[in-house]
Protein backbone atom coordinates (compact mmCIF):
# COMPACT_ATOMS: atom_id res chain seq x y z
CA UNK A 1 0.00 0.00 0.00
CA UNK A 2 2.51 2.69 0.89
CA UNK A 3 5.01 1.03 -2.08
CA UNK A 4 2.08 2.26 -4.65
CA UNK A 5 1.39 5.73 -2.73
CA UNK A 6 5.38 6.63 -3.29
CA UNK A 7 4.98 5.26 -6.74
CA UNK A 8 1.69 7.51 -7.32
CA UNK A 9 3.48 10.94 -6.04
CA UNK A 10 6.37 10.08 -8.21
CA UNK A 11 4.44 9.90 -11.21
CA UNK A 12 2.37 12.70 -10.08
CA UNK A 13 5.66 14.94 -9.70
CA UNK A 14 7.05 13.75 -12.82
CA UNK A 15 3.27 14.57 -14.54
CA UNK A 16 3.51 18.20 -12.96
CA UNK A 17 7.11 18.85 -13.63
CA UNK A 18 6.01 17.85 -17.51
CA UNK A 19 4.00 20.86 -17.52
CA UNK A 20 5.91 23.74 -15.88
CA UNK A 21 6.06 26.05 -18.31
CA UNK A 22 9.83 26.45 -20.30
CA UNK A 23 12.44 28.32 -18.48
CA UNK A 24 15.39 27.82 -21.46
CA UNK A 25 16.92 31.10 -23.20
CA UNK A 26 14.34 31.13 -26.20
CA UNK A 27 11.64 31.16 -23.94
CA UNK A 28 12.42 33.87 -21.54
CA UNK A 29 13.30 35.81 -24.72
CA UNK A 30 9.92 35.12 -26.33
CA UNK A 31 8.30 36.21 -22.85
CA UNK A 32 10.11 39.34 -22.56
CA UNK A 33 9.00 40.50 -26.27
CA UNK A 34 5.66 39.81 -24.98
CA UNK A 35 5.80 41.44 -22.03
CA UNK A 36 7.30 44.60 -24.14
CA UNK A 37 4.21 44.46 -25.98
CA UNK A 38 2.20 44.75 -22.88
CA UNK A 39 3.69 47.13 -21.44
CA UNK A 40 3.75 50.10 -24.68
CA UNK A 41 -0.06 49.32 -24.98
CA UNK A 42 -0.74 52.41 -23.71
CA UNK A 43 1.41 54.22 -25.64
CA UNK A 44 0.57 52.40 -28.92
CA UNK A 45 -2.69 53.45 -27.56
CA UNK A 46 -1.97 57.37 -27.17
CA UNK A 47 -0.12 57.44 -30.34
CA UNK A 48 -2.86 55.97 -32.53
CA UNK A 49 -4.98 58.64 -30.50
CA UNK A 50 -2.48 61.37 -31.70
CA UNK A 51 -2.43 60.04 -35.35
CA UNK A 52 -6.16 60.00 -35.75
CA UNK A 53 -6.29 63.44 -34.26
CA UNK A 54 -3.11 65.06 -35.77
CA UNK A 55 -2.20 66.77 -32.83
CA UNK A 56 0.73 68.48 -32.25
CA UNK A 57 3.96 66.55 -31.03
CA UNK A 58 3.76 62.90 -29.81
CA UNK A 59 2.88 61.88 -26.45
CA UNK A 60 5.70 60.98 -23.89
CA UNK A 61 6.26 57.65 -22.76
CA UNK A 62 5.93 56.74 -19.32
CA UNK A 63 7.91 53.69 -18.79
CA UNK A 64 6.37 51.47 -16.46
CA UNK A 65 8.43 48.52 -17.76
CA UNK A 66 12.03 49.86 -17.18
CA UNK A 67 13.54 46.50 -16.62
CA UNK A 68 12.29 45.05 -20.09
CA UNK A 69 12.36 48.66 -22.26
CA UNK A 70 15.14 50.35 -22.39
CA UNK A 71 14.35 52.84 -25.31
CA UNK A 72 11.82 54.20 -26.70
CA UNK A 73 11.35 56.25 -30.08
CA UNK A 74 8.31 57.56 -32.03
CA UNK A 75 9.39 58.56 -36.04
CA UNK A 76 7.45 61.29 -37.65
CA UNK A 77 4.62 58.50 -39.37
CA UNK A 78 4.25 57.41 -35.71
CA UNK A 79 6.33 54.06 -35.88
CA UNK A 80 7.35 53.29 -32.34
CA UNK A 81 10.66 51.25 -32.31
CA UNK A 82 10.76 49.59 -29.02
CA UNK A 83 14.60 48.48 -27.66
CA UNK A 84 14.76 45.59 -25.37
CA UNK A 85 16.56 46.03 -21.81
CA UNK A 86 17.58 42.50 -21.84
CA UNK A 87 18.45 39.67 -24.92
CA UNK A 88 19.31 42.15 -27.41
CA UNK A 89 15.38 42.27 -28.75
CA UNK A 90 14.24 45.01 -30.61
CA UNK A 91 10.61 45.75 -31.61
CA UNK A 92 9.00 47.57 -34.47
CA UNK A 93 5.50 48.53 -34.48
CA UNK A 94 4.18 50.88 -37.48
CA UNK A 95 0.96 52.14 -37.41
CA UNK A 96 -1.49 51.23 -40.13
CA UNK A 97 -4.76 52.96 -41.06
CA UNK A 98 -7.90 50.83 -41.50
CA UNK A 99 -11.53 51.69 -41.37
CA UNK A 100 -11.70 50.74 -37.83
CA UNK A 101 -8.91 52.91 -36.69
CA UNK A 102 -4.90 52.36 -36.19
CA UNK A 103 -4.06 48.65 -36.57
CA UNK A 104 -0.51 48.27 -35.28
CA UNK A 105 1.99 45.87 -37.67
CA UNK A 106 4.83 44.50 -35.64
CA UNK A 107 8.48 42.60 -36.49
CA UNK A 108 11.30 42.40 -34.61
CA UNK A 109 15.17 41.27 -33.90
CA UNK A 110 15.99 38.10 -33.21
CA UNK A 111 12.86 36.59 -35.16
CA UNK A 112 12.79 33.73 -33.02
CA UNK A 113 12.73 35.73 -30.24
CA UNK A 114 9.78 37.61 -30.73
CA UNK A 115 6.48 36.64 -29.58
CA UNK A 116 3.47 35.33 -32.16
CA UNK A 117 1.28 38.28 -30.59
CA UNK A 118 3.56 40.12 -32.94
CA UNK A 119 1.87 39.98 -36.47
CA UNK A 120 2.82 41.83 -39.05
Amino acid sequence: MIKRMIIAVVILFAVLLFMLPKTDDASKKKMASAAMLMCSNDFRKAVADHLHNIKEGFPKFDNRCPELIAKISVDDEGTINLIGAKHGLHIVLTPIEVSTGIRWSCHGQPAEAITKLCKP
